[in-house]
This record gives structure tokens, C-alpha cells and sequence, in this order.
């Protein structure tokens, strides 16, 4: 089989600056695997999409996750117990953690929040941790 020449001018434009032994190697390359494993090797990755949001609702997601119930139910939660344990009067109903995170940011930091979340779960877990719920 012959190559014709717009195949060999083709092979000379793309690998012209390639080296006897650099060509063997490529040339066992593409008889070793197909066609879709070597575009995939040569495609430049994927970016990574940014995570967006706020990574203190994600947080606080991962932390009041052992509260069986919707994020609104746990936002409602969070205030209640921020609103007494700060003697603070915080109203409004949230609508959901993002909500209720941008609500308590007007008084508190975010690690005061995130603090409160951790005690609140502690506090859930001492008066209702050890008893046996029946549904």
C-alpha cells in the first residue's frame, strides 16, 4: 500500500519536527490502541465548573445533615437557637439555610454561626439522643 501524495505532505506538515525515534514510538502508539483512546489522551481537559454559592451553606449542609427534615425546617431550627442562646430577638421565617445564613450575618460571624449549628446538633443530641422515637 502506497501513500498518495496529499497523505504524504500531510504526515510531513504535522510531524516535520519529529525525530526517527520519536516517530517509531508514535507510530506503535497508534497501532496499540484505537482511534478514541488516543483523541481522548490528546483532548485538553475539561475546566472545572467554580462551585458557586456560599461555602458556609455548604458547610452548615454537611453539619445539620443528621436533622431528618427540609432546609427550611432546619434553618427555622438554627435561628430559634442562635435567638436564645444570644438573648437576641431575631425574627422572620427563613426560607431556607442561605436565607437564614444571610439573616444571621447582620449579627453574628461566621464562625459564631457555624459554632452555633455544631451546638445546636449537640444540644438535639442530648435531649433527644438516646431515646427511641416511634413514628
Amino acid at each position: 500500500m502506497k501513500l498518495g501524495p496529499p497523505e504524504v505532505k500531510a504526515l510531513r506538515t504535522a510531524l516535520k519536527t519529529r525525530t526517527r525515534a520519536e516517530l517509531k514510538q508514535l507510530f506503535a502508539l497508534v497501532r496499540a490502541y484505537d482511534d478514541k483512546t488516543l483523541l481522548a489522551a490528546l483532548a485538553s481537559p475539561r475546566p472545572k465548573r467554580a462551585r458557586r454559592g456560599d461555602p458556609l451553606v455548604r458547610e452548615l449542609e454537611r453539619t445539620l445533615k443528621p436533622i431528618m427534615g427540609p432546609s427550611a425546617e432546619k434553618a427555622e431550627l438554627l435561628i430559634e437557637f442562635m435567638a436564645k442562646k444570644h438573648r437576641r430577638k431575631l425574627t422572620g421565617e427563613p426560607k431556607g439555610l442561605a436565607d437564614a445564613i444571610k439573616r444571621l450575618r447582620t449579627h453574628f460571624t461566621d464562625a459564631q454561626i457555624q459554632a452555633g449549628a455544631k451546638a445546636l446538633l449537640g444540644n438535639l443530641k442530648a435531649l433527644y439522643g438516646d431515646q427511641e422515637t416511634v413514628v
